[in-house]
């Protein structure tokens, strides 16, 4: 196994050497849907059978599972499985080579309370069928532009399935989101080593117009027939009350070396709408400060800083079908435990992961001189990011959970948490036990003038 590992490694690394970044080769293309699925991940199971072979044999509700629709809660498809095992302090060693440096480091860290109870794996879940074709589409049309800060021949759906660099394997878990509209009301919750915490919640609305299930497959949908900004963001904070009232929206390009990104706050006390400075790369954010603000999502915003490499494929651990984690039974003083989420509700399945590295460049300052992201190769979606400091020392880790959602016929993120090493503290993001779950392209699109500063204003003062 880890002799295959190492080859992978290699020849992933051997395209490094190309100068240009290039459309998907013809070949690769060809691969999808046969012996890659379509969202170019390996077909076939791992030689153990932890990684089963992909099925993509069941879309939307799985036969047999009761659900009552959007904004219920989602049943666990699986509620009678058991952990196969679970990794702890004790046999770390029996599964180090299939845990990445930043989980090896929790465990280091936290001895005595982490651990992972890994489950069987599960590979029947599809996405919509035109997602599918999405990908395909850009696949052999889209690329890189303006030193891998933008990108021609999107329209919509993950780009590079099968990338070859880092920057296109930082493209593909930017572009694979599967939703026109996400909405509802959630918590971030940072709990600190004293197990006191810190709470900010907030009602959440994003817009992405390239994401439109009802868009054509054709070039005059590609970007940016449908404007420069990939995604339109308004918060709403309700809690804590000396924050309650503040109005935050974000509009995100595509080419942030033709666009900026756009912040304006709404501020309760002066009633009065104020453009944020630069809100990116190392600004702190969320409460406690505890993660920066390109670190959401494991990256986002410019590249500008950093040189991206692919480090291959791996096989790794890693959180997935995350239902129980938002199980509203589950209260926060049962689940949010000391250092870390309670890992009685966590679930890990072995997946193969695209593993991309990123370099602080000369010059350029930031808070962290080394990062690397793990994206799940059948989602797209970042599943672990590690953080480093300038002395080359492992200083965050990020896991970051998911579900599929049988509403939309796809995968999404869910719970995000930021675990800062040195300070003992982490923060869950996006937590919904105590509300309802988010809504997936229920809700009527409003534009992106609803976004806008003269809107927020009026939406401020009512």
């Amino acid at each position: 196994m880890q002799t295959t590992k190492s080859v992978a490694m290699a020849l992933a690394l051997s395209v490094l050497s190309v100068s240009a970044v290039a459309k998907m080769s013809a070949e690769d293309v060809a691969r999808l849907g046969n012996d890659l699925t379509p969202m170019g991940a390996i077909k076939a199971g791992s030689e153990d059978g932890l990684i089963p072979e992909w099925t993509g044999s069941v879309i939307g509700l799985p036969p047999g599972v009761q659900w009552d629709g959007p904004g219920k809660p989602y049943p666990n498809p699986w509620p009678d499985e058991k952990p196969l095992f679970v990794i702890t302090k004790d046999n770390l060693d029996q599964y180090r080579a299939r845990l990445s440096p930043g989980q090896i480091a929790l465990f280091e860290t936290y001895p005595e309370t982490f651990r992972m109870p890994v489950y069987p794996g599960h590979r029947e879940f599809a996405y919509y069928p035109k997602y599918y074709e999405k990908v395909r589409y850009n696949a052999e049309h889209s690329d890189l532009t303006n030193d891998n800060e933008g990108i021609t021949g999107f329209i919509g759906g993950a780009t590079f399935p099968v990338p070859t660099t880092g920057p296109e394997a930082v493209w593909f878990t930017r572009t694979t989101g599967a939703y026109e509209t996400v909405d509802g009301e959630y918590s971030d919750i940072a709990v600190f080593p004293n197990e006191t915490r810190s709470v900010r919640r907030s009602q959440f609305l994003q817009e992405s117009p390239y994401a439109s299930r009802n868009n054509p497959i054709s070039a005059d949908y590609e970007y940016p027939k449908l404007g420069d900004y990939a995604g339109y963001i308004m918060t709403y904070v309700t809690e804590p009350a000396r924050d309650k009232g503040l109005i935050t929206t974000v509009q995100e390009p595509f080419d942030y070396s033709q666009t900026d990104r756009e912040v304006w706050r709404y501020l309760p006390g002066s009633r009065r709408v104020r453009r944020a400075p630069t809100v990116g790369f190392d600004t702190p954010d969320g409460p406690g400060g505890l993660k920066t603000v390109d670190e959401v999502r494991g990256f986002n915003g410019s590249m500008e800083r950093f040189d991206w490499k692919l480090l291959g494929r791996e096989e790794i651990f890693i959180p997935y079908h995350n239902y129980q984690l938002d199980d509203p039974d589950v209260s926060y003083d049962e689940l949010l435990t000391k250092h870390h989420i309670n890992p009685d509700y966590m679930r890990y399945e072995l997946k193969r992961v695209w593993v991309a590295e990123a370099t602080l460049k000369e010059g350029q300052r930031h808070i962290y001189a080394k990062r690397r992201l793990y994206v799940d190769e059948d989602t797209g979606l970042t599943v672990i990011t590690e953080n480093y400091d300038g002395r080359g020392e492992l200083w965050k880790v990020a896991l970051t959970t998911n579900f599929y959602e049988y509403g939309g016929q796809a995968y999404d993120r869910r719970v995000e948490m930021y675990h800062d090493l040195r300070a003992g503290a982490y923060i869950a993001e996006r937590l919904i036990n105590d509300s309802a779950p988010m809504l997936y392209d229920v809700n009527e699109v409003k534009g992106p003038a609803y976004f806008s500063p003269s809107n927020i204003r009026k939406l401020g003062k009512r």
